[in-house]
């Protein structure tokens, strides 16, 4: 995050500290990452070390850490325990469960992986990697990988086939993109999957009509701010964490809602 925007985030904490007092819900905070690896920051990557910095911090703000369905059934409830937070990761890189996934089941810390489905064979890249050398960060988890993390507790979701941006495509192809990604990840983990990524966050009211008709129950964005009881299931609010501590510090008190206009500009205006 930019200084100033975090000076600004900053000093609307005490704010934010404030009203969260005063009402009588708890939100809900979902915090996501793409990759851990050994590069410092690029927007996608954080490091190993940072990764478990964030860690540390959420053991230090005695957050609770729900698995991301148990934590969106109980937000409809109004039964959420204070500073309940959920973690994701998008794209199914295989840093996620090579690195990631022993650093968070050694803590019992739930988390939930949003996979491609096209990309399970774990010999692709993406096409926003392709633009440098081939590294090991590019690496995908193979299905195998999946299944083995799946069983040892690792959430399996969606994040369609092929990660295209699902505003731009027609109803048969935004249909195929949904449906084919759940149906191949249940095959593969034998359990329901219920719960989707937007990729690059992109939906509007159609797109998020038709998660509902491909049978998701809970969908996540990258439009920032802690989500309460009147939060549509289906365009969860959510901020991602490259690299700075203090980030997640202010993203734990919801300081950073204040950008949630900015990101508007992701989806049409028209959408909650």
């Amino acid at each position: 995050m930019r200084p100033q925007v975090r000076a600004v985030a900053r000093g609307l904490r005490p704010l934010r500290r404030t009203v969260r007092r005063l009402r009588s819900e708890e939100p809900l905070t979902l915090i996501g990452w793409h990759r851990i690896d050994d590069r410092h920051t690029d927007g996608l990557s954080t490091s190993e070390t940072a990764f478990e910095q964030h860690l540390d911090l959420l053991e230090e703000r005695d957050a609770r850490v729900l698995p991301l369905c148990e934590a969106v059934e109980r937000l409809a409830l109004g039964s959420l325990p204070p500073r309940a937070v959920a973690l994701t990761f998008d794209d199914g890189y295989a840093s996620v469960v090579e690195t990631a996934w022993p650093l968070l089941r050694k803590r019992d810390m739930p988390a939930t992986l949003f996979v491609c489905s096209e990309y399970l064979p774990g010999t692709q890249r993406f096409d926003w990697d392709t633009t440098e050398p081939v590294h090991e960060r590019h690496r995908v988890a193979t299905a195998e990988q999946i299944v083995d993390a799946h069983a040892e507790g690792l959430d399996i979701g969606s994040h369609t086939r092929t990660h295209p941006w699902l505003p731009a495509l027609d109803d048969e192809a935004l249909a195929h993109e949904l449906l084919e990604s759940r149906e191949v990840l249940e095959d593969l983990v034998r359990v329901p999957v219920r719960t989707l990524a937007y990729p690059t966050g992109g939906w509007d009211r159609r797109v998020r009509a038709a998660a509902a008709r491909a049978g998701y129950t809970a969908a996540v964005t990258v439009s920032k701010g802690t989500n309460r009881r009147r939060t549509h299931p289906l365009s969860l609010h959510r901020a991602f964490v490259p690299e700075e501590v203090d980030d997640l510090d202010l993203l734990l008190d919801g300081a950073y809602g204040f950008l949630r206009p900015v990101d508007a500009v992701r989806r049409p205006r028209e959408a909650p």
